[in-house]
């Protein structure tokens, strides 16, 4: 940015003699005073923190050892509000997403599924009470003369009904019902690695979207001084009206990145205040994050470690077990159905109703279909149909844990080969600026020049930093691809 302008004013503002060149140097001094705010500022701060860890058994590949200084955020810190680390924020999502409380919800659906199927294995006792009074009317002798007779009737009674044997189908239905359970129990623990995996992206995005805040103020600083430059030369006469418009549209181009980077700030930090369950307006600091982890693994150990635990890929599988259980349920429901019943109560009938006796009931009922209208057929035909499904889904699971993982990898590389090559473009942009510095108070440069090193240097700053955040959201993405993401409770 600014380009324009430094190519314009290198053949002015140098050392010369004469008034009007006293003059111009006095306005570069005066130029190169405001800059080296901007100048100095990546000298201030420490390296990125480079520690090793390795996200499988397999041989670590070597980092680049290369580490330069980032520069500082410029994200004012809300005040009373409490540095939030990436730890920290994954514990409030785990607390209040309401993501996963829908995924809570379905696991104890899936739970109470197991109760009703066993409901018809178990002993089932009902209780029934019944009053009524009645009124008949008997001819009385040969005649047409009637009596009336007021009859009141009590009576209470316990049932109880135990299945003997049905073939095996309410033991199939309650182990179709546990596979489910364990199922819905692996979605959730997929929907927690989801949603950390979510909360990661939008915190290095967060954190990204600060340092490029900071980098389009470093510009911005950077296209003024040069504008405070050309208007200097315009007033001892040595550069055009034109001149001046040309160094001011840097300056709004730099003002058009500044509100977009700060628009870009802030709406990340609204996407991860949603995801962990915050309302957008929530005041919160994030802790700043730029140590480098090293991580390579094999593409075939990375594939047989996700299918161990790849928790979708297990719920696949426990989804295809309930539907083959659901099938033989299905099938059984032709089988004869034998259980054992017993009453006992007591009853009264009579005038006044307290005439009680007792009676009781045991014996056993055998019972099987003949015809119903295809019923069972049909069942038995969606049972599995939904089984066929179940196994497809499994087998595009087990699909898609390969490609995530192979996706994964090759993503990992290549953005440890764009951090390598930032660190080495950073590392070359702060020679420039170094030497260039060094050159301009030797007088043998231009301030222009040495304005354009520090433009160079703003842009190798944003492009190290998109490099590092793009590497820890790989690194993110490998994890979540094994089915490591944590932590999960």
């Amino acid at each position: 940015m600014g380009t324009v302008a430094i190519l314009f004013l290198l053949p002015f503002c140098g050392r010369r003699k004469g008034m009007k060149t006293q003059t111009l140097t006095a306005a570069c001094l005066v130029a190169l005073t405001l800059a080296s705010p901007a100048l100095a500022a990546t000298h201030k701060h420490p390296a990125p923190k480079i520690v090793a860890r390795v996200a499988s058994p397999a041989t670590p590949a070597p980092m680049p050892t290369s580490a330069y200084p980032l520069p500082a955020p410029t994200m004012t810190p809300q005040p009373n509000t409490p540095a939030l680390s990436l730890t920290d924020v994954e514990k409030i999502a785990l607390a209040r997403s309401p993501q996963l409380e829908v995924a809570r919800a379905a696991v104890d659906q899936a739970q109470s599924g197991i109760d009703i199927a066993r409901s018809a294995e178990l002993p089932n006792v009902s209780a029934q009470a019944s009053t009524d009074r009645s009124k008949s009317n008997f001819r009385v002798g040969g005649g047409n003369a009637t009596a009336a007779v007021l009859l009141t009737s009590n009576g209470a009674s316990a049932n109880l009904r135990q299945l003997i044997l049905d073939g095996g189908r309410v033991a199939n239905e309650v182990q179709s019902a546990r596979y489910s359970t364990d199922a819905a129990r692996l979605s959730l623990t997929r929907e927690i690695q989801t949603v950390l995996l979510t909360v990661a992206q939008q915190y290095f995005a967060s954190l990204q979207a600060r340092y490029t805040l900071r980098a389009a103020l470093d510009s911005l600083h950077v296209a003024q001084v040069q504008e405070k430059l050309v208007e200097a030369q315009y007033r001892v006469g040595v550069a055009a009206r034109a001149d001046v418009l040309t160094a001011q549209l840097p300056v709004a181009q730099a003002q058009l990145a500044v509100t977009q980077a700060q628009n870009g700030e802030a709406s990340n930090s609204a996407a991860l205040l949603a995801t962990i369950g915050l309302a957008a307006q929530t005041p919160i600091n994030l802790k700043d994050d730029t140590s480098v982890t090293q991580t390579r693994v094999d593409l075939n150990d990375a594939v047989n470690v996700a299918m161990q635990q790849r928790a979708d890929l297990q719920a696949a599988q426990a989804n295809e077990r309930a539907a083959e259980a659901n099938v033989r349920a299905a099938k059984l429901a032709r089988f004869p159905v034998l259980a054992g019943t017993a009453t006992d109560g007591t009853a009264s009938t009579s005038q006044n109703g307290k005439n009680y006796s007792n009676s009781y009931s045991f014996g056993a009922s055998l019972s099987f279909p003949i015809l119903d209208g295809g019923l069972i057929h049909g069942q038995t035909e969606a049972a599995r149909a939904q089984q066929r499904t179940a196994q497809a889904n499994l087998i595009n699971t087990q699909l898609t844990v390969s490609l995530n993982i192979q996706q994964a990898i090759l993503g990992l590389q290549t953005a440890q080969s764009a951090l390598t090559a930032s660190n080495v473009e950073l590392a070359q942009a702060r020679t420039v600026v170094d030497v260039t510095n060094a050159q301009y108070k030797a007088g043998v440069t231009t301030l222009p020049l040495l304005l354009n090193a520090q433009n160079q240097l703003t842009r190798a700053e944003t492009d190290q930093i998109n490099a590092l955040y793009g590497y820890k959201v790989a690194q993110q993405n490998l994890y979540y691809a094994e089915g490591a993401m944590g932590p999960v409770p």
